[in-house]
């Protein structure tokens, strides 16, 4: 453990030696020491600070707003702040120079505040842009604040594809309109702790085998949002729309695909009552992962075994109220 240390010690010193500040951005003049200033000349003074790009990225709202133009329109680029004024913006480069800053989809970060209607849920806050005082002290614009926003859907799809050999697979669903997105994973495990996940390599599954299933949005908001699965089923074919579906949660009353005419499910979030008897529920709308155990089954005539489900994000809790027979 001493060599370790005393070698990378000896990197770091290399290193702090021979490293050089990034190149100025487009919109800079490379100063004395790798310093680097506003090209003002590009920039025609505004009367109010430039509008925030938002972008509403899984698990956080990243702002970004013109660094020289706001110099230039007599704004203090260095002291951009959320409501809550430690959360505050950092300098990058991005071919211009940028001030960017990032807050969780949380409620209990940066001043966010929370509202949540039937389709989706929406994380609000203030982007501070104070006025510049010149050295002479002179104040020449009013301090500015941008109202900022991002809408996350609460309910979309996820699936799993797997043959005998599973595979984890990764759903991104996209809000209408392209402002906001959240992933939600399907990730099929060999062990009932969930710690073993399936792999390619992993050998084939048996009839009758051991399956435990875990849907999960890794950015969910804990403390206010529970995850639902509304519909888990089964295919033969790698297509969520296949025309035979077998379903093993049920989303609501509807008849099971042939051959199986004569079962129909009724509770949305159960064990249907085909399928339902291979199904153990761990949890489901209690916490941002739902984890389910299931049999391995096969489906006539195909050696190949799709899952796919349909999620629910709720403010607070909300497990489904199932009988035991599972409808």
């Amino acid at each position: 453990m001493g060599t370790w240390l005393s070698l990378a010690l000896s990197l770091c010193i290399l290193y702090a030696d021979s490293v050089h500040l990034p190149p100025c951005a487009s919109d800079e003049i490379q100063g004395s020491y790798d310093t680097c200033s506003c090209n003002l000349t590009q920039y025609t003074s505004q009367d109010s600070p430039p509008e925030p790009t938002v972008q509403c990225l899984s698990g956080h709202m990243r702002l970004n707003v013109s660094k020289c133009q706001l110099d230039r329109s007599g704004y203090n680029s260095d002291d951009l702040h959320l409501r809550d004024p430690t959360c505050v913006g950092v300098q990058v480069v991005d071919g211009i120079a940028m001030v960017i800053i990032s807050t969780n989809t949380s409620s209990s970060v940066c001043g966010n505040s929370l509202t949540v209607n039937a389709t989706h849920m929406t994380y609000s806050n203030a982007l501070i842009i104070p006025a510049k005082v010149y050295d002479n002290g002179i104040v020449t614009r009013l301090n500015t604040s941008y109202n900022v926003s991002c809408s996350y859907p609460l309910s979309m799809p996820v699936s799993l594809s797997m043959t005998l050999n599973p595979l984890l697979r990764v759903s991104d669903a996209a809000l209408p309109g392209g402002v906001g997105t959240v992933i939600a994973l399907m990730a099929a495990y060999t062990d009932p702790a969930f710690s073993v996940p399936y792999t390619e390599s992993t050998l084939a599954l048996n009839v009758e085998d051991p399956l435990y299933v875990s849907v999960i949005i890794p950015d969910l908001d804990a403390a206010s949002f529970s995850l639902a699965v509304t519909r888990l089923y089964a295919t033969a074919v790698n297509n969520p729309n296949a025309e035979q579906q077998y379903d093993i949660i049920t989303n609501g009353s509807r008849a099971v695909s042939p051959p199986m005419e004569s079962f129909f499910t009724t509770r949305r979030g159960c064990p249907s009552a085909g399928l339902g008897e291979l199904l153990t529920i761990r949890n489901n709308g209690n916490y941002s992962e739902t984890r389910l155990e299931m049999t391995v089954f096969q489906i006539a005539g195909s050696e190949y075994l799709y899952l796919f489900a349909d999620v629910q994000i709720c403010a607070g809790q909300c497990v489904p109220t199932c009988n035991s027979k599972g409808s």
